[in-house]
């Protein structure tokens, strides 16, 4: 899924990197923005989709994203994407040593810490809270808001690229 955004991060002059420590950009989704360190010394920190809704079950998130989901291919005529995409949730499901990772960093919170953050949510995410301005981090982060899903920047990176490049 993440062949798009890492395609157009590298037509755009970007260098992909595994350690964080050791980019200028980090860019995270979902679950994986708690597992950004809260004492990068990058540039730019940049976290789509923070899976954080104070009030609100993971169970409902996930039914809600799920229905989003079918309903977002549907409408679009995507039903080999869609079949696509809950092949790779299964595998990333599955990955119970990364679940478990960022479990543990949740509870942590480092990720709260991160300097130089912009928050980017879509206005259909069923996990991160549309009340951005509650949640509790160190350094206000810049807001961004973007049509679609929780998944999006998976479909259409060129959006994403532009709050990067900006």
């Amino acid at each position: 899924m993440a062949g798009r955004m890492l395609r157009a991060l590298t037509e755009a002059g970007y260098t992909i990197v595994d350690d964080p420590y050791q980019a200028d950009i980090v860019i995270a989704h979902s679950g994986g923005c708690f597992l950004v360190p809260g004492d990068l010394p990058t540039k730019q920190v940049i976290m789509i989709g923070l899976t954080y809704w104070p009030g609100k079950s993971i169970l409902k998130a996930l039914i809600q994203k799920n229905w989003n989901d079918v309903q977002y291919h549907r409408r679009d005529r995507k039903g080999l994407a869609w079949l696509q995409k809950v092949r790779w949730n299964v595998v990333y499901f599955w990955n119970m040593r990364r679940n478990f990772a960022m479990l543990r960093e949740r509870k942590r919170g480092d990720f709260w810490r991160v300097k130089h953050l912009t928050l980017i949510r879509n206005d259909e995410d069923s996990f991160c809270t549309p009340d951005i301005a509650s949640l509790p981090f160190a350094h206000k982060p810049a807001f961004v808001a973007v049509p679609d899903q929780h998944d999006d920047c998976w479909l259409h990176p060129h959006r994403y690229l532009a709050v990067i490049q900006s």
